[in-house]
């Protein structure tokens, strides 16, 4: 169980990581052609690393994120 856990993290990391250098690369790419397909990417690694969360949410293996507030539920009164 430990091993699994770890890797979720592990994952977890290189998923930001990838994030990270996708949009590095993104800021450095003089193509717009590029720039279109790393933002593809990153809404793809982004959409991925949500899904991991949520699976280590699940299990209890984190604590859900702080969101913001329902603002129509808080409307209603």
């Amino acid at each position: 169980m430990r091993a699994v856990l770890e890797n979720a993290f592990h994952t977890a990391a290189l998923n930001n990581a990838g994030i990270g250098y996708y949009g590095a690369s993104m800021g450095g790419a003089a193509r717009r052609d590029l720039s279109a397909a790393y933002s593809r990417l990153i809404i793809e690694v982004g959409e991925l690393a949500e899904d991991g969360a949520n699976i280590m949410i699940d299990n209890g293996w984190l604590e859900k994120q702080p969101s913001a507030p329902d603002r129509k539920d808080l409307a209603v009164g």
